[in-house]
């Protein structure tokens, strides 16, 4: 009795190609499926301070920038 197949990679790159092989796509937020719940709710509370932190640090910057120019 002849021994059977154990492997081959016949055409198996022919049909790869014959639609592309593309590149998987980067979506602008991660999934955040099995992940800790927990963490995402105080990121949430805390990108909402780093934002109104960022701002007043903006308006400081604006009111040092009108003093130089008027001297």
């Amino acid at each position: 009795m002849a021994k059977s197949k154990n492997h081959t990679n016949h055409n198996q790159n022919r049909k790869a190609h014959r639609n592309g092989i593309k590149k998987p796509k980067s979506h602008k937020f991660m999934s955040r499926k099995g992940l800790d719940p927990k963490f995402f709710r105080n990121q949430k509370y805390c990108l909402k301070g780093m934002i109104k932190k960022q701002k007043e640090l903006k308006e400081q910057g604006k009111g040092k920038e009108k003093q130089g120019k008027k001297k």
